[in-house]
């Protein structure tokens, strides 16, 4: 029932034994998910127009207190600071994540009593937060995942700690490339087949896995985790294996009802897209260990990001040079990429991330005041060549570089007399997405007019290990790629400064000069699992050419879509720029879910994925 504000819902006398999916020994609290928004207005046109609540409180009496060691529910699109009290203790802040998924923290012991137990689950935050709460339940018998040592390193991290059901079966997981047949990084995700959610997962992360509710990644291909379910209480769930944008996904349906026989799965993964002489850069990658926010180590860094086959993570901690290098060579990571230093110099007038940075070298200032000052301090620092506008149109320190004040899009000047010495710009950055897929490319090509040659990029800006997926969004590089483990970062580097950068979120665009110049071919690649529905070709920011694919084209794994442009045609001359911009609907499942915008303009948002072409100058 619904007083004021509070959505407070009364259970008495739970026992031990409800009928429905759950694990052994246990007490369901609340069956139903609700509704919450802290503040007036919706937050997202998804979720109904009036909350049942600001907040949640849940009150309850149990028969054996002393006994329940832990509790799990569901949630789904906490993005403002969620705080959790059981008793009165403040326990923990939930995860600040989109996705749907299980989630549970161990129980102090001695916290819950026999009668008037309450569990509230509030915010402070000003900005308006939908999110859905329920299918709270209290377990029995668990177990701890780690040792003592590393279990409070943990809870400083993540601030609770992490216990599991005693379950039913273990299920044991590997994949290969199908081509060579060797064992590959990659990611497992494993959602509840009935309510669509991640899953709690019976695994901690350690050297080899890096693990969060419904997701392991893996950097051997291998993982063993324990689901729940019973003879009585079966659960069917969907386990999914992929190895990012370059391949397939697989996917296949299990059910766990705790028979004796363990499941193992053995997946082999297709690559779908050829990326020939090109390698795959994340430029904006973070832990938390050294920036303090998210939920990220230095060691689910290096797994994640090679799981989704990025071959040339940059590091860039918050004004930190972080070197992966040596803790990529122990886990056996450095076979599979090549760990760049980087920065993010996060100044009151802009974040920029700089690479590629000398081992030791000090890291850039970040009070400086004017442009000049920041841009003659980040090429100061040692061995750095390349300096990337980051998110141009979000709002830090009260600052929005881009924003109507400080930019004309028609001119591509700023305010001030302000030069732009950054020599790339974030034009999308999957962690934190625009309401207006568009708006930062054409802010690009506004530059791009104004005589700035500038090269696209696109990134993760990835702390977590799944709510934003490091390499989602990624940038493409000329560069040889036959040994992945010893990259030309040189030359990676000369690919990005002469504009030669191919931004990817689910999809790759190429517009490339044919025989002779005279005309040009568009390409459209992606694999099966991501859907392109048009590609659109723009001559010095407008529009002049655009192609609908058909439902099968948008399907089709590796090339969607491959047309030849005459240059005549499209009415370009000597001095013009062509881009081609690939789209298609975005992935909302758990399995590799697209995240919506960081600091949305509107409360409409869809899902997509996109592509982007360099800038092709005709000469």
């Amino acid at each position: 029932m619904k007083k004021s504000v509070r959505l407070v819902i009364v259970y008495f006398l739970c026992v031990v034994g409800f009928v429905g999916n759950l694990w052994a020994d246990e007490v369901l609290l609340d069956e139903a998910m609700h509704h919450i928004r802290n503040g007036a207005s919706r937050e997202w046109s998804s979720f109904p127009v009036e909350a049942e609540a600001k907040e949640y409180v849940l009150g309850f009496d149990l028969e054996r207190p002393d006994a329940m060691r832990l509790l799990t529910l569901l949630l789904e699109g906490t993005r403002q600071v969620w705080s959790l009290k059981l008793n009165g203790q403040a326990l923990t802040k939930l995860p600040r994540d989109h996705n749907h998924f299980e989630w549970g923290l161990a129980i102090p012991e001695g916290l819950l009593k026999e009668l008037d137990n309450v569990l509230e689950v509030t915010t402070e935050a000003e900005d308006s937060d939908d999110i859905r709460i329920g299918a709270v339940v209290l377990h029995d018998e668990v177990d701890l995942l780690v040792d003592e040592e590393r279990a409070e390193a943990l809870f400083a991290q993540r601030g609770y700690r992490r216990a599991v059901p005693v379950m039913q079966q273990e299920v044991s997981m590997g994949a290969i490339e199908a081509e060579s047949g060797q064992a590959v990084p990659c990611r497992f995700t494993i959602i509840d087949e009935d309510t669509g959610a991640l899953v709690f997962i019976g695994a901690e992360s350690n050297q080899r896995i890096a693990v969060r509710e419904g997701v392991v990644y893996s950097i051997d291909g291998t993982a063993t985790i324990r689901l729940a379910g019973n003879a009585a209480h079966p659960r069917r769930y969907t386990v999914y294996c992929g190895r990012g944008f370059e391949y397939s996904l697989e996917s296949t349906s299990i059910v766990i009802d705790g028979s004796e026989d363990d499941v193992k799965l053995s997946f082999s993964l297709k690559r779908e897209v050829e990326t020939p002489g090109l390698v795959a850069c994340d430029t904006h990658l973070h832990t938390f260990e050294f920036d303090r926010h998210g939920d990220c180590s230095v060691e689910e860094r290096i797994i994640s990001a090679v799981g989704e086959g990025v071959e040339l993570p940059i590091s860039t901690g918050h004004d930190k040079h972080i070197d992966y290098a040596e803790l990529a060579e122990q886990l056996g990571a450095s076979n599979w990429c090549t760990p760049v230093v980087g920065c993010e110099v996060t100044t009151h007038l802009g974040h920029f991330n700089t690479f590629p940075v000398e081992v030791g070298a000090t890291p850039a200032e970040h009070k400086l005041r004017t442009w000049d000052q920041i841009f003659q301090n980040i090429f100061a620092t040692p061995g750095v060549q390349v300096c990337i506008l980051n998110h141009a149109r979000d709002v830090h320190r009260n600052y929005t570089p881009f924003a109507p004040e400080h930019f004309d899009r028609e001119t591509g000047a700023l305010s001030g007399g302000r030069k732009l010495s950054a020599n790339a710009m974030e034009l999308i950055n999957s962690g934190a997405q625009k309401t207006d897929p568009m708006q930062l490319v054409h802010d690009w090509f506004a530059l791009l007019k104004s005589g700035k040659r500038i090269a696209g990029v696109g990134s993760s800006d990835s702390h977590t290990v799944n709510y934003a997926i490091a390499g989602q969004a990624r940038t493409y590089l000329e560069c040889p790629d036959e040994d992945v483990s010893q990259l030309d970062l040189s030359a990676a580097v000369d690919s990005m400064l002469s504009g030669r950068s191919w931004v990817s979120l689910g999809l790759l665009t190429r517009l490339d000069f044919d025989p002779g110049g005279e005309s040009v071919t568009v390409k459209v690649l992606g694999p099966g699992w991501t859907s392109a529905n048009f590609v659109q070709v723009f001559l010095n920011g407008e529009e002049v050419k655009r192609f609908d694919l058909t439902e099968s084209q948008g399907q089709k794994p590796g090339e969607k879509l491959s047309e030849s442009l005459s240059l005549s045609d499209l009415g370009a001359k000597p001095g013009d720029f062509l881009c081609a911009v690939a789209m298609g609907p975005g992935i909302a499942g758990g399995e590799w879910m697209i995240q919506p915008p960081y600091q949305p303009d509107s409360p409409e948002f869809e899902p997509f994925v996109m592509g982007i072409s360099p800038a092709v100058w005709v000469e």
